[in-house]
């Protein structure tokens, strides 16, 4: 059941990119229904779109014109494989793992941008608010936090170490997993940043990826 689960999560993932990168791009997200390279435009065999497997075998690299394909596709289809990992049948591990996606996308933004569209950020906030209703025990905490996330809408802090959209995704995800599972993703994306910065000798680096993957681990002890 489980490798069905990450096969089918490498599946989605596969499918979500090509279809964000079509909206990226302007393309229209139905036609053509086959995949294609955006670079020659040649439609891509079945035997290369194999999840995972195709990326390695191409050596990230598209077989008629050698144009490379954004690494991103990779991390996308071993995210939601691993994602779909942490899946059951529950509406709230569904929430879960919708939210993760969301997470993913915006830090995919994150990466090339260092921001993300605002549509995601109201998109996380509902699929949180939704969850937490429904699913979590009402607390004196989330009435705190929403306070202080409409006076972070009138007052943005200029912090030069975090944004202000990492500061909502904070306060979305306290609200949705609790203090102490959260104080575990905090302090495991900002260790994976310190290295990763370390690694790359770089000062400022795009924060929600390491968000995402904090988030994903700690999605597998809750």
């Amino acid at each position: 059941m489980l490798l069905f689960q990450a096969i089918l999560g490498a599946i989605l993932g596969s499918f979500l990119f090509a279809s964000y990168s079509r909206k990226q791009t302007g393309a229209n997200i139905y036609r053509p229904a086959r995949s294609y390279c955006d670079h020659c435009a040649e439609t891509i065999a079945w035997y290369d779109l194999v999840p995972i497997i195709s990326y390695l075998v191409l050596r990230g690299r598209c077989r008629w014109c050698g144009f490379k394909i954004p690494r991103a596709s990779l991390y996308c289809e071993i995210f939601f494989g691993s994602l779909l990992l942490c899946w059951q049948p529950t509406f709230l591990r569904t929430g879960y793992v919708i939210i993760g996606g969301l997470l993913f996308f915006m830090a995919v933004s994150d990466a090339r941008h260092f921001n993300y569209p605002a549509t995601y950020g109201y998109w996380l906030m509902l699929c949180t608010a939704t969850v937490y209703t429904l699913f979590r025990p009402h607390h004196f905490i989330f009435i705190f936090i929403f306070i202080c996330w409409l006076i972070l809408q009138v007052y943005e802090p200029k912090l030069v170490w975090l944004g202000s959209g990492d500061l909502d995704i904070f306060l979305c995800l306290v609200v949705l997993l609790g203090l102490t599972p959260f104080a575990w993703l905090l302090l495991l994306s900002s260790f994976l940043a310190l290295i990763a910065g370390q690694l790359l000798k770089q000062h400022r680096l795009p924060f929600i990826p390491f968000i995402a993957v904090g988030y994903l681990v700690v999605l597998f002890f809750i």
